[in-house]
């Protein structure tokens, strides 16, 4: 839950108001990838990456027999001991074949991508998705 209102949801809000009538009247908007008419495969990896339905070591260790804390969910594919989560295999991991990915799609890698809370929320939201939606596929199949 933590991961994805950090990097995908809505800001929960904390001050008084954040969530009045207005707010709740609205209709909730689909995600980009599906309203768009994108190949199924590639939306079911966009789908996986959202609801936390990979390989990663923070999804693994979550449900693993020998459960470990959020903070021992190392990546064992950099040098970086970072957690490996969803931001940072798909934007800062230097595991060799990711970056071999992300140089050959490097139109969703504007080189002024910004940091920030908001930095996955933003890569997934580019209005290339089907550039976006295929990379994610590509990084998935690496963790099998």
């Amino acid at each position: 839950m933590r991961t994805y209102h950090t990097h995908f949801g809505v800001p929960l809000g904390n001050t008084s108001g954040w969530w009045d009538d207005r707010k709740r009247n609205q209709k909730p908007v689909l995600p980009l990838y599906l309203r768009l008419d994108i190949p199924s495969n590639l939306s079911r990896a966009l789908s996986c990456l959202r609801l936390s339905g990979h390989n990663f070591l923070v999804q693994r260790m979550r449900h693993d027999r020998n459960r470990r804390p959020y903070e021992l969910r190392i990546c064992d594919r950099c040098y970086w001991h970072t957690i490996q989560d969803e931001e940072h295999i798909l934007l800062d991991c230097p595991y060799e074949h990711l970056v071999r990915l992300r140089t050959q799609q490097q139109l969703i890698f504007p080189p002024q991508f910004e940091d920030g809370p908001a930095r996955l929320r933003n890569f997934m939201n580019q209005p290339d998705i089907f550039g976006v939606a295929s990379f994610v596929a590509k990084c998935l199949a690496l963790f099998p």
